[in-house]
């Protein structure tokens, strides 16, 4: 085998010295430094150091490792740096684990070198052990670990030693403080009092130590070693851990299939009336009531209910516009108080254009007071678990713009399509059931909450985009392999009727026909990472490069393994993890920190009259086959207040085959009003407000 070249045994040579190391891990992290900063951070701090720092400095950019920015007079390191410092870490892990040395999958959903200290800290921090003894059990612990020939630990196994330990001991009282109970003792004291001091109530509590079990449960037993180390790392992100081997993500399904299949639920969810047949316009209500709280607990994120109006004006009997809003008023109500809040779930009401075929005039009629009555909903409820996705049609109805303002107004997210069905979530029925055997029954559940970590992909090419999508390609690959394992968990839940209600659906009752979706996140950021001046293609170009090549490669693969897959870029929770992490390991910025990747593609509300930004952004979403979620942003600001929403929404119908708009105003955290564009409430005063995204993961 021949010796590798000069300019490669040097650069070796160059990063022998753990110091050199050090500075390049420094600048790394930090960010661009000048020379005083560098050196006291990398530790030289007296004079008599400086020619050795300044010798370290110059063998590193010499090598081109490091740069100066002389227009600045700071020091940054270079991509070439990056990658070698990329190199390094895996060369760390991999003589880490061949020298004996041991990983540990902890409950923070991380990776960490063992660390009998932690032990200590534990015993004295959650069962308040007195320090002699925890150093004593700690050192017997470590001694007990490192007898095991295995390269990976979990939590709690280290637990179940330590308490083994403990009893051993006769230490009976601190074993029963450390007992799992899903979570530690001490975790679970502080989830409550977490809770106390935020919006969260019992049920929240309750959902939360329960998704807990089944989150070790998913990832002992159910997903695949791979694919739960590229979660723990941040190449990927599951949402609903616990959730993952027990039912699908997302149900979508028209309304009218009710009368012509009943549901038989037999003796499974006897809290619940049973289904009988509809006969009036009440009971098509109270039957959507059932459904929706039923379904809730059988689907981890999102019910979508297809031809709302229709289903009900079937049986409709002639009311008062007052009558007609205080009915479906007390439907939403009904509704929200039944999902609760423990897990963030969602039941997506679509109305579509009115069948020709049926009574327009009637189902018009019930937009309108429907319209109404969620305005007044989305007012009074400061996180709705209700959305509706609405078809504004080939012409524009002014009735229909103003009841979609008003609840824009109202403080309501609401989703507005023009080509094809969606849900609130972003993914496209119509592409998933194209060619699918349930076609003809109009609906479908959907496995997804697999997210792949795109700026993650783009930082680590070094600004190769071939190299970017040959690694895309075979994360892909992985993301197939491990949804069509899980669909075979959740064959097995309906199997074993632990899913009734699904179960009896038609349009969803064979498992097999189930569709698999990836999403993608950061796709703005990811091009950021992989554009060089060199770069003849505009941005768009690359967008619309990376997102056929996922498109081709997930329905190539999914087709050799039997499946159907799509690629989606939609919405979703957790992501700001992905973000976080990528920070600490890349140095990225606060602003990022703060605000995480993008998850879809978000556009300025006051862009709605930019034909070519929409044409560009009609042009992505129709790229992706499974979905994507376009966000209308708006100013949070008094410019706010000050745009049309009755122009806006006018202004982009037909443009953009989905999007969301939403004014996204703050909460009140003293009597739950919210607040648009001011820092006081107007119903108590208050100044003490909060955003809704940080009331979802208070």
């Amino acid at each position: 085998m021949s010796a590798p070249p000069r300019r490669v045994r040097t650069i070796y040579s160059v990063i022998a010295s753990p110091n050199r190391l050090d500075i390049l891990r420094i600048l790394n992290t930090k960010g661009p430094l000048s020379y005083s900063e560098l050196k006291t951070l990398a530790g030289f701090k007296s004079k008599k150091e400086s020619g050795k720092f300044a010798y370290h400095l110059r063998k590193l950019v010499k090598q081109t490792l490091v740069s100066l920015n002389r227009a600045e007079r700071k020091y940054v390191v270079t991509s070439l740096g990056r990658l070698v410092l990329n190199l390094t870490r895996q060369i760390e892990e991999q003589s880490m684990l061949e020298s004996g040395k041991l990983y540990v999958r902890s409950s923070r959903q991380a990776m960490e070198e063992f660390n009998a200290d932690k032990i200590l800290q534990s015993l004295v921090k959650e069962a308040g052990m007195p320090v002699e003894i925890a150093q004593k059990i700690a050192s017997e612990t470590e001694a007990r670990v490192y007898k095991f020939q295995t390269a990976y630990l979990t939590a709690p196994l280290i637990r179940e030693i330590v308490n083994s330990i403990l009893v051993e001991h006769g230490y009976e009282e601190y074993r029963h403080k450390l007992t799992r109970l899903g979570l530690p003792v001490h975790d679970v004291g502080d989830l409550m009092l977490r809770a106390e001091n935020s919006s969260r109530s019992i049920d929240y509590i309750l959902s939360r130590t329960a998704d807990q079990v089944f989150y070790e449960y998913s990832m002992l037993t159910k997903i695949p070693r791979d694919v739960a180390d590229s979660h723990l790392s941040g190449d990927i992100h599951i949402s609903n851990l616990g959730m993952w081997s027990l039912m699908p993500d997302v149900l979508f399904f028209d309304l009218n299939s009710i009368y012509s299949s009943p549901i038989n639920l037999g003796s499974k969810v006897s809290n619940v009336p049973r289904f009988n047949s509809i006969k009036s316009f009440d009971s098509a209500l109270e039957t959507l009531q059932i459904l929706s709280s039923t379904l809730s607990r059988e689907v981890s994120d999102e019910i979508c209910f297809d031809n709302l109006l229709s289903f009900v004006s079937k049986l409709y009997v002639p009311r008062t516009r007052e009558e007609q809003i205080k009915l479906f008023g007390n439907l939403l109500t009904s509704i929200s108080a039944m999902i609760g809040e423990g897990r963030r779930r969602f039941v997506t009401f679509r109305i579509g254009e009115p069948l020709k075929d049926e009574d327009v005039s009637s189902q018009l009629e019930l937009r309108e007071s429907l319209l109404q009555a969620f305005s007044k909903f989305s007012a009074n409820v400061p996180l709705p678990p209700i959305n509706l996705v609405v078809n504004l049609g080939k012409y524009v109805d002014r009735h229909l713009v103003e009841g979609v303002s008003n609840v824009i107004n109202s403080g309501g997210d609401i989703a507005l399509e023009s080509d094809g069905r969606y849900t609130f979530s972003g993914f496209r029925i119509d592409s998933m059931t194209s060619g699918n055997r349930t076609a003809n029954l109009d609906g479908i559940a959907i496995l997804d909450n697999l997210t792949i970590n795109l700026p993650r992909l783009a930082y680590e090419s070094n600004k190769d985009e071939t190299y970017f999508r040959a690694k895309l390609a075979i994360l892909l690959q992985s993301a197939i392999s491990a949804l069509a394992r899980r669909k075979e968990f959740v064959k097995q839940s309906m199997k074993h009727g632990l899913l009734p209600l699904i179960s009896q659906l038609p349009v969803v009752s064979s498992i097999e026909d189930m569709p698999l979706a990836i999403n993608m996140l950061g796709l703005n950021e990811a091009i950021s990472s992989l554009i060089s001046e060199r770069e003849t293609l505009s941005r768009h170009e690359i967008a619309l490069k990376i997102l056929d090549t996922a498109c081709k490669v997930t329905s190539e693969k999914g087709e050799k393994a039997g499946e159907k897959a799509y690629v989606s870029m939609v919405g979703g929770e957790g992501f700001g993890r992905l973000s976080d992490i990528d920070s600490e390991r890349y140095g990225r910025s606060q602003e990022l920190r703060s605000h995480g990747y993008q998850a879809g593609i978000s556009l300025l509300a006051d862009h709605y009259d930019k034909q070519d930004v929409l044409s560009q952004v009609s042009a992505l979403s129709k790229a992706t086959n499974g979905g994507c979620l376009v966000n209308f942003i708006f100013p949070q600001s008094e410019d706010a207040i000050s745009l049309n929403v009755s122009n806006i929404v006018a202004g982009m119908s037909g443009k953009l085959p989905f999007a969301r708009l939403s004014k996204r105003p703050e909460i009140c955290r003293k009597c739950g009003s919210k607040v648009f564009a001011s820092g006081r409430c107007n119903n108590c005063k208050s100044t003490s407000l909060i955003s809704q995204s940080q009331l979802l993961e208070a």
